[in-house]
């Protein structure tokens, strides 16, 4: 009633090489392990090649060596080891497979690229001139207080000190004249 499917292996895949292969045989042979003939007869079709082997089953493994070939052997064995848990009674089909085996790889993280704010020449020059007003405005308070600058007080008596810090710079005897007074 029907006829078995077999794949021209010369026509199929000329990327196959022997580790592909050798991989997919030994997926083919766990899973006979784990499943028996219930994952076998999914692929066996009866007809027999020159060394008596299956057609139909060698026609499978060629292509799950196909679809396996992107994988290396441990994301391979990492997915045939979640078989056991995931897929319990029935064996997995090709692309539940492929599907263990995208999420067994080997995560790769790249920092995702940050975008850059470029600032226009006119932002950049306000920028400039705001940095270099406040830096002026420091330089000056740095200044002030190295030449020894006390604030004083907006009253009389700041009038007073203000004037007795002066003479004494100036070195007078007005010091002693101007704190006798305040005293007073």
């Amino acid at each position: 009633m029907f006829k078995p499917v077999v794949v021209d292996l010369k026509n199929f895949s000329s990327t196959r090489n022997a580790v592909d292969e050798s991989c997919a045989a030994q997926v083919f042979k766990t899973f006979h392990g784990f499943y028996g003939a219930l994952f076998l007869s999914k692929f066996a079709t009866g007809l027999l090649d020159g060394k008596g082997h299956d057609r139909g089953i060698h026609s499978a493994k060629t292509v799950w060596a196909t679809a396996l070939q992107r994988f290396d052997f441990a994301t391979v064995g990492a997915a045939l080891d979640a078989c056991q848990a995931l897929h319990s009674k029935f064996p997995p089909t090709m692309p539940e497979f492929v599907g263990l085996c995208i999420a067994h790889q080997p995560q790769t993280h790249t920092a995702p690229a940050q975008p850059r704010i470029e600032m226009g020449q006119a932002l950049r020059s306000a920028y400039a001139a705001k940095c270099r007003a406040i830096n002026a405005k420091h330089a000056q308070a740095a200044e002030i207080k190295a030449k020894g600058y006390r604030p004083w007080e907006p009253t009389l008596t700041g009038l007073y000190q203000g004037i007795a810090q002066a003479v004494a710079l100036a070195g007078g005897d007005e010091v002693a004249y101007l704190r006798s007074t305040e005293a007073a």
